[in-house]
């Protein structure tokens, strides 16, 4: 989908529709659209047609150029809101584009109309959550859907807004063919996405200047990376371990470490989970999917740092073969870990990813993971759960979530649990001792014990990364979330300018 943007008036618009926002009580915006526009537009908002309910859109046609032309009309406040509610319209208009058939259109800035020169996000925003509502994944349906949008004209009269536009239209777009690309992994159906062919996911798109090297089992059992070749052990789909490797400012020592929790399928394994918990769990491995997505972004965009992902791909299942709980196993980093739940497996693995990660002496160590149901419990499906050892890494990240739409929310590293999640027998155990208490937090003091106080932030995304009902941003099914936020928020903080 190509995104321009123009000075110029709406009725010089030469695409199949034109969008353009109004607010009660509205003056003139001809010198925006043109006196013949802007006199419909003024007939109809002053009738009964027209009813101003929020994010309202009524549409009618004009003969424009000797064309019939579809005009939408869409209710927005006449102050700018914060970016999630223009989020929200776009995601809304994708599904409108897609039942009227429309292929092209020109929007009026939201800024233009409010007279704000300062601040352009908010179209950007607009245009991100059409992305997210153009989403469709029908690739194991007989009847595809091939509909896409070709081109979204923006209109200005703002020289700034051009240029704004200009610089960030093949970003959005690219950013948004990695979400794309993430949201396919995570739906795919367990059967076609395993370890092994995660990687071959990855071979295929990853970017050239992005270097890939692959564990297979016997390379994880040499390298004594233990943890992940255990819970990986009980499934016929042996376990992997994938690096990737962007070397975006090559003048620079400093990287970027980043984890993703790939178990590309959770029995639960011994602990078996039951009916109700173990239907989408498929999308264990959305961690893995959003890291492989924020790296891919980074390298194709060319940011300017250095990144590295380490993504660990296991199945946990249930075989003659597989691990069970009393068993205890030696880490990567040589701490002995007591397993008292197999359903607690994600962290088993992202521990010997985050301590292969800091031996390259990492500027931060950054992991996504579908960690804990407890952070669901927590804190519901729309947010995801926030663990750092720093104070202003959290802060940071917690601002670049607000302006991206992608909510979080910062839990404790409790010092007084840490005693739980000491084994008698081992260095450590899996899970607390007190069996239903602050499972998140649990699970952060665990990870803690395997980052040797680098700095450090945690997403878990058990809520965010899947969902059941309809989100007014992300829709439904696999979201990307987590994608965006990382690659703002290492954009903003990791990047040499």
């Amino acid at each position: 989908m190509k995104v321009s943007c123009r000075k110029k008036i709406a009725l010089n618009s030469k695409k199949e529709a034109i969008l353009i926002p109004v607010y009660k009580n509205m003056n003139s915006i001809k010198h925006l659209t043109g006196k013949r526009i802007d006199d419909e537009i003024n007939r109809i908002i002053n009738s009964d047609y027209f009813n101003y309910k929020t994010k309202e859109i009524k549409s009618f046609y004009m003969e424009i150029n000797k064309k019939l032309k579809k005009i939408y009309l869409i209710n927005v406040p006449k102050e700018l809101e914060e970016y999630r509610y223009y989020m929200e319209l776009g995601n809304k208009f994708a599904k409108i584009c897609r039942q009227d058939n429309i292929h092209s259109f020109s929007v009026l800035s939201f800024e233009d109309l409010a007279g704000e020169k300062k601040d352009f996000d908010h179209i950007r925003s607009f245009i991100e959550g059409l992305h997210f509502g153009l989403y469709d994944f029908s690739k194991y349906k007989s009847k595809k859907e091939n509909f896409e949008i070709e081109e979204i004209e923006v209109i200005t009269s703002s020289t700034k807004l051009k240029k704004y536009m200009d610089n960030y239209a093949e970003e959005i777009k690219t950013l948004f063919s990695c979400v794309y690309s993430a949201k396919d992994l995570i739906n795919s159906p367990a059967s076609d996405i395993t370890p092994e062919t995660f990687c071959r996911y990855v071979a295929e798109k990853i970017p050239e200047n992005v270097k890939v090297t692959k564990y297979d089992e016997n390379l994880l059992k040499e390298n004594n990376m233990n943890l992940i070749y255990t819970v990986g052990s009980g499934s016929i789909n042996k376990p992997r371990l994938l690096i990737l490797e962007y070397n975006g400012n090559p003048e620079s020592d400093n990287s970027v470490a980043l984890v993703g929790k790939g178990v590309t399928f959770d029995t639960g394994g011994t602990n078996l989970k039951p009916t109700g918990s173990i239907e989408t769990m498929k999308t264990d491995m959305s961690g893995a999917a959003s890291i492989f997505a924020v790296i891919t972004a980074l390298a194709k965009t060319k940011t300017k740092t250095n990144a590295i992902a380490y993504l660990p791909l296991v199945e946990n299942c249930i075989s003659h073969s597989s691990y069970k709980p009393g068993d205890i196993i030696t880490s990567y980093s040589g701490k002995t870990v007591e397993v008292l739940n197999t359903d607690a497996e994600g962290r088993l693995i992202m521990a010997d990813a985050l301590s292969l990660a800091i031996e390259k002496d990492p500027e931060i160590v950054i992991d996504v993971a579908t960690l804990t149901g407890a952070c669901v419990v927590a804190l519901g499906s729309h947010c995801a759960g926030l663990i750092s050892n720093r104070k202003f890494l959290a802060k940071n990240i917690t601002d670049i979530s607000y302006d991206v739409s992608e909510d979080i929310w910062e839990l404790p590293l409790y010092e007084g649990y840490t005693e739980r999640i000491k084994s008698k027998v081992a260095d450590l155990q899996n899970i607390g001792s007190k069996k239903r208490e602050a499972g998140t937090t649990m699970a952060g003091l665990f990870l803690r014990e395997f980052v040797d106080n680098y700095p450090w932030i945690h997403l878990d995304i058990a809520g965010t990364a899947f969902l059941e009902d309809e989100h007014p941003i992300f829709g439904t099914a696999a979201t990307g979330f987590g994608i965006r936020l990382l690659y703002y928020f290492i954009k903003k903080y990791y990047t040499s300018k």
